[in-house]
């Protein structure tokens, strides 16, 4: 994995543009640090850096083809660049074995229509010495990011945005306003969006062509069909097990390195994992890190999981002053707001990783198409108990309401659940984009006058009647990308680890989309095609497990360490959009005991955290 930027800047001189470059590609270091190299060109220079996993002698970039006129920067995997290095050798005089040739290659005999024999992750800057145009991209799921600004006759862009703005340092850095709306409902961006006026993010699946003459566009290479399929549920099953053994296969095989698998005790990392340790392959080394709260800890199902599948397992325990410390940094490294605290325990898991292997399996993206989320299942509930009379309705909530709100993970606390789902029965039934980071009445309280955010991009398939597949549809295209796979990016290459996601796989995604949303859901239960496609494969005890997902304690830390940063916070009189009033009353109720604020709080600290810089 690595990290990419690019700069065209005519007005600005050859050596200033190396400079910026170099700055640039500093910030990028943790995405690679076995590498680093730039081109500089007549109006502009290229830049990556590098973690070598694929052709570990060859592969370097930027990468040029022999005429010098192609110039090329790409950070990701292409898990079947051999089969199309097959297909292109009759074409193409190959210099070295890795991905990024093939990647080159591809481009430069078949143009951008090559783009969609790749299977993989990726992001890159293809730019055409000759005619002046650029051609940038990204993945279909947006696994990898990809940054950019237009500011004048000045183009820049750049995996990361602390990166993007050592290239523009002569623009300010100042805030959305629809942007940071957009932060507050949903805790992220809106895809293509930012929280950084000026500051756009090439969209999943898509191309941008820019030319010489600035004029740009940006075009959709994928749309994943949602035609119903019309098996049964067992060849459903039967299949989906063939797809994610082969998408496993393709992501041990694509590598010259180790490599190794985050393992929480959960269906998704262990179905992985189960997968990943087929004979042939070695002994599997996995990772989990956990917290001393118990409902935040789960070291010990990992650790079953673990020996009964056989792999070589390390688990270590998160301390808080750990924590701390790397919840004060994250913000700064991610460059805008981001809402989602388990952020903190991925980089933690990913150091402890890190330390053993260069590459890392993940269940990343089985929740969003096999139906694993909490919400689709109270989206069920709540038709159900809406059918219930008002009066007895109304007694349900005041009961539940009666009682202040527990701070454990939901997963571990009964009354936690119940207290979700009154607040999930008494939404308005707005369109669903995304699950809120917040109610709207705390909002309202913690950032009063709050303007109108981004529209959301183009649907790549029609609007769906049923709410339950909306859900379903919509997860994929806002919550997957903008938080999952941010995250995940985020934590593994802050210390120079790649995250390869089988559930992400092309082929498997497109079969899994088109199955019926019903046949995801038992009573309350969701994943039951994964289910009855693992049934065998994995330990028995996985499936009866409560999903508990890999959240912080932030409900803990609120009446700690984490409060009192807040506070300190916004006594400095500079707050942004947040109301420092109303932010000490909503942490005076949450250290109370009589609500749990913890998300909407912490949505303040991301914010306010990275406003200081």
């Amino acid at each position: 994995m690595c990290g990419i930027a690019f700069l065209r800047a005519p007005a600005i001189p050859t050596g200033a543009r190396r400079e910026r470059m170099d700055v640039a590609l500093q910030r990028l270091r943790l995405r690679g640090p076995d590498e680093s190299g730039s081109f500089v060109g007549d109006d502009f220079v290229a830049g990556h850096t590098r973690l070598a996993i694929i052709d570990l002698k060859g592969g370097h970039q930027p990468m040029r083809d022999r005429s010098g006129r192609w110039v090329l920067v790409f950070n990701g995997e292409i898990y079947n660049y051999r089969e199309l290095r097959t297909l292109l050798a009759g074409r193409w005089d190959f210099r070295d074995d890795s991905d990024t040739e093939v990647l080159l290659a591809g481009l430069v005999t078949e143009g951008a229509r090559f783009i969609e024999r790749l299977d993989g992750m990726w992001a890159f800057v293809l730019h055409d010495t000759a005619s002046g145009d650029l051609l940038l991209s990204r993945d279909r799921f947006g696994k990898k990011p990809l940054y950019y600004r237009r500011h004048g006759e000045t183009f820049a862009c750049a995996s990361e945005l602390p990166a993007l703005a050592a290239l523009t340092p002569d623009v300010a850095i100042t805030e959305d306003a629809a942007g940071i709306a957009d932060y507050f409902r949903y805790g992220y961006a809106l895809p293509g969006k930012t929280s950084v006026a000026g500051v756009s993010e090439v969209l999943p699946a898509h191309t941008l062509w820019l030319g010489a003459d600035g004029a740009m566009v940006q075009e959709r290479y994928w749309t994943p069909s949602v035609e119903p399929w019309t098996g049964s549920f067992s060849e459903a099953a039967e299949h989906v097990r063939e797809l994610l053994t082969q998408a496993v296969r393709r992501r041990q095989l694509a590598s010259d390195v180790e490599v190794g698998a985050f393992l929480s005790g959960g269906i998704d990392s262990t179905t992985v994992c189960a997968l990943a340790q087929e004979p042939g392959f070695g002994k599997l080394r996995t990772f989990t890190a956990g917290f001393a709260e118990p409902t935040y800890d789960e070291r010990a199902p990992a650790a079953r999981a673990a020996s009964e599948l056989g792999t070589l397992h390390t688990a270590e325990e998160i301390s808080p002053e750990v924590a701390a410390a790397l919840a004060a940094d994250l913000p700064r490294r991610m460059g805008q707001p981001f809402g989602d605290s388990s952020l903190v325990p991925s980089a933690l898991v990913a150091s402890v990783a890190a330390k053993h292997v260069k590459v890392v399996l993940t269940g990343d993206g089985s929740d969003e198409i096999f139906g694993g989320y909490a919400r689709y299942m109270g989206r069920l509930l709540r038709q159900r108990y809406h059918r219930l009379p008002a009066m007895l309705r109304s007694m349900v909530e005041r009961s539940v309401l009666a009682t202040p709100e527990p701070y454990a993970h939901h997963s571990g606390s009964f009354l936690k659940r119940a207290h979700l789902f009154v607040r999930l029965a008494r939404e308005d039934r707005d369109t669903y984009i995304g699950p809120p980071a917040i109610r709207k009445e705390t909002l309202a309280q913690l950032v009063p006058g709050l303007g109108a955010g981004n529209s959301m991009p183009d649907r790549p398939w029609p609007d769906d009647p049923a709410e339950l597949r909306h859900m379903l549809l919509m997860d994929c295209l806002v919550y997957l990308p903008q938080d999952i796979l941010q995250k995940v990016d985020r934590a593994t290459m802050m210390h120079s680890l790649e995250a390869r996601s089988p559930f992400l796989d092309k082929a498997l995604f497109e079969f899994a989309i088109r199955l019926p949303w019903q046949w995801h859901f038992s009573g309350m239960r969701g994943k039951q095609v994964l289910q009855a496609a693992m049934r065998g494969r994995v330990p028995d005890f996985i499936w009866n497990r409560r999903k508990q997902g890999f959240a912080s304690p932030v409900s803990h830390w609120l009446r700690d360490w984490l409060g009192g940063d807040l506070l300190a916070m916004t006594a400095s009189g500079d707050t942004g959009v947040v109301n420092p009033a109303g932010l000490r009353a909503l942490l005076l109720e949450h250290r109370a005991g009589r609500a749990d604020h913890s998300q909407s709080l912490w949505l303040a600290y991301a914010y306010l955290r990275w406003r200081i810089g």
